[in-house]
């Protein structure tokens, strides 16, 4: 539930500054409505594989329903970890973003406590949890798809008492999560004029 109110609260603060026609969440997270309740733009549609509550459409994140270039922004809340072709689903994400689109990512971090008990426990942790994704990862296949990496935030960090846990926060290491916003680069076109042949004098 503490991790669910600081994903909120971050979420909003990132689309709080996204304007245009319509955002798209892909998978269901937390409260029904709660990480788009900030969205600015005229729709929020969020999409998942099966009916629920606060599901608009039903669809398939790694084959998305969606024309190519129709969206202003992105949100996947932990479905990366939850699909098993998560190179796909950001293909895809990439296909359907129009150009300076945003990408709005909350994943879970490999390197904390919740990621070595995602490693001994048999169903996952949080359960329905494939695997842990780290920001490093993430930003290398954001890098390949030319996607610029805006903002990384760490999630759910306890307070800590002791000075050394307290330093290792402050970089981000401990945090069991963390949020990430990219930008669909556009390359723009550079005009290449014909080289005029001097004629001899």
């Amino acid at each position: 539930k503490a991790l669910l109110e600081q994903e909120c609260q971050h979420a909003q603060h990132i689309l709080d500054r996204v304007f245009g026609d319509q955002i798209v969440q892909i998978g269901q997270w937390g409260q029904s409505g709660a990480l788009l309740a900030g969205a600015r733009t005229q729709a929020t549609i969020t999409i998942d594989h099966s009916p629920g509550a606060g599901v608009d459409a039903l669809g398939c994140a790694e084959r998305l329903p969606l024309q190519s270039d129709s969206l202003d922004a992105v949100l996947l809340p932990h479905s990366l970890e939850r699909s098993a072709e998560p190179h796909g689903v950001l293909r895809e994400v990439h296909r359907v973003l129009r150009p300076d689109g945003k990408l709005i990512v909350l994943g879970f971090n490999p390197f904390s406590w919740w990621g070595v008990r995602h490693q001994v426990s048999l169903v996952g942790y949080p359960a329905g949890i494939l695997r842990h994704i780290s920001s490093h990862r993430l930003r290398d296949w954001l890098a390949l798809l030319g996607m610029r990496v805006d903002i990384l935030r760490p999630c759910y960090l306890r307070p800590a008492r002791n000075p050394v846990r307290r330093a290792l926060q402050s970089t981000g290491w401990c945090a069991h999560a963390y949020l990430l916003a990219a930008t669909k680069e556009t390359v723009p076109l550079t005009i290449v004029r014909p080289r005029l042949r001097r004629r001899p004098a």
